[in-house]
C-alpha cells in the first residue's frame, strides 16, 4: 500500500507540476499577437478567445536562483512558463525568455500573428485563416499546414513548406529563403499571378502556367518565371537565392 502510495502523490505531483507550466492572457482589443522565440515555436488554433502557452516541460531552478525572476533580451518572466508578455497599443507581445525551451502556443483561427525566432528556432504554425508573418532570422525552417493568407515568410538558413486549405485574394504573399528550398502547396483552382525565382537552383511545378509570349515565343527554362495560374488572381511571390522551388497542386 505505501509503495502505490507513493505512485499516486508522484503522479499527481506531476500533474500538477505540467498545469503550472501553462500560462493563458485575453485578446481583447488585440489586433496583432507578435511573438518572438530564441527556440522553436509550435503556433495552433483553438476556440477561446485567448492566448494559450504551454511552456513545455518545467526547468529546474538553480537553487542560487530561489526568488529571483527569469531574465532575458526581452523583458523578465512575468508569466511563470519562462514568457515575457505585455499588450501594447493593438498588439500582444510575446516574448520566449528561454534559449533552449521549446513551446507551443495556442490562439484562434482568426488571429492576425507574427512569429519570429531569433537563434536556431523552427516555426511551425497550423490552421490559421488571419494574416500570417513567419521569419527565421537565423538557424530555422519555417512550416505551415491548413493557411490561408494573406502571408509572408522569410528564412535565412532553411527551408520553407507550406500547405494552403485556401488562398486569400486580399492582399500578395510573399515568401523568400536565402538558403533553402520552398516547397508550397496550392488548391488545383486557385487563381493567382505568380513571381517565381532562384538563382542557384531549380524550379518544379504541375500548374499549368500561363506564361507571357514575346515574339510569339514562351520562356520554357529560366531561373526567373512569371505567369498566372487559373487566369490570374492575387500576387504569390516565391524567391531563394540557395535552393530549388517546388509549386504543387492539392
Amino acid at each position: 500500500m505505501k509503495k502505490i502510495s507513493i505512485v499516486v502523490v508522484v503522479f499527481f505531483f506531476g500533474m500538477l507540476l505540467q498545469a503550472q507550466e501553462k500560462y493563458s492572457a485575453s485578446l481583447s482589443g488585440v489586433t496583432w499577437v507578435k511573438m518572438e522565440s530564441p527556440a522553436n515555436l509550435t503556433i495552433k488554433t483553438h476556440t477561446k478567445n485567448e492566448l494559450l502557452i504551454e511552456g513545455g516541460k518545467a526547468s529546474k531552478t538553480p537553487e542560487r536562483a530561489k526568488g529571483l525572476k527569469l531574465a532575458g533580451e526581452g523583458g523578465e518572466d512575468n508569466t511563470n512558463v519562462g514568457f515575457y508578455v505585455i499588450k501594447e497599443g493593438d498588439d500582444l507581445i510575446v516574448r520566449n525568455l528561454r534559449r533552449s525551451q521549446n513551446a507551443t502556443i495556442y490562439l484562434p483561427s482568426s488571429q492576425n500573428i507574427s512569429v519570429k525566432t531569433t537563434r536556431s528556432g523552427n516555426i511551425k504554425i497550423d490552421g490559421f485563416e488571419g494574416e500570417v508573418e513567419a521569419t527565421a532570422t537565423l538557424n530555422g525552417g519555417v512550416k505551415m499546414e491548413n493557411v490561408s493568407g494573406p502571408l509572408t515568410a522569410n528564412t535565412l538558413n532553411g527551408g520553407v513548406s507550406i500547405v494552403f486549405d485556401k488562398v486569400s485574394q486580399k492582399s500578395p504573399i510573399t515568401i523568400h529563403s536565402t538558403n533553402g528550398a520552398l516547397n508550397i502547396s496550392l488548391p488545383s483552382r486557385t487563381p493567382a499571378d505568380i513571381s517565381l525565382g532562384t538563382i542557384n537552383g531549380e524550379i518544379f511545378s504541375n500548374f499549368d502556367l500561363q506564361v507571357p509570349e514575346k515574339n510569339g515565343l514562351k520562356a520554357i527554362g529560366s531561373s526567373k518565371i512569371r505567369g498566372a495560374i487559373n487566369n490570374g488572381g492575387v500576387m504569390i511571390q516565391l524567391k531563394t537565392i540557395n535552393g530549388d522551388i517546388f509549386l504543387r497542386k492539392q
